[in-house]
């Protein structure tokens, strides 16, 4: 079953902190090698998306994990995802459905979520 690209967008804009805290606890399960790959991949995703770069605490957050080499980490996937699924969710689900088990099972877990 297959969601609907604005009502993706339309839940994104709606995070609660309590869907933010599960992304962050079902994104910190994923292996190190998952982490890697998804930063690599959702920092373009952010950087060049419709929406602008995000001029806010998390866009200056992401700004200082990538300064501080320190993006590739945990708390860089989790400011990543929530950066993307703000700004470009359907180029995140893809990204997310195209990479390895862990990043299928994260994107399955967030739409849960959502």
């Amino acid at each position: 079953m297959m969601e609907q690209k604005p009502d993706i967008e339309q839940k994104v804009e709606f995070l609660s902190d309590d869907q933010r805290r599960l992304v962050y606890a079902h994104a910190s399960k994923v292996s190190k090698d998952t982490v890697e790959e998804l930063t690599e991949g959702l920092l373009p995703i952010v950087l060049n998306s419709e929406r602008g770069l995000l001029k806010n605490e998390l866009g200056r957050v992401i700004f200082h994990l990538q300064k501080t080499e320190t993006l590739n980490s945990r708390i860089g996937l989790e400011k990543l995802l929530e950066a993307s699924l703000m700004v470009a969710p359907d180029e995140t689900y893809d990204l997310l459905e195209n990479a390895d088990q862990d990043a299928k099972e994260l994107a399955k877990k967030i739409k849960e979520i959502l």
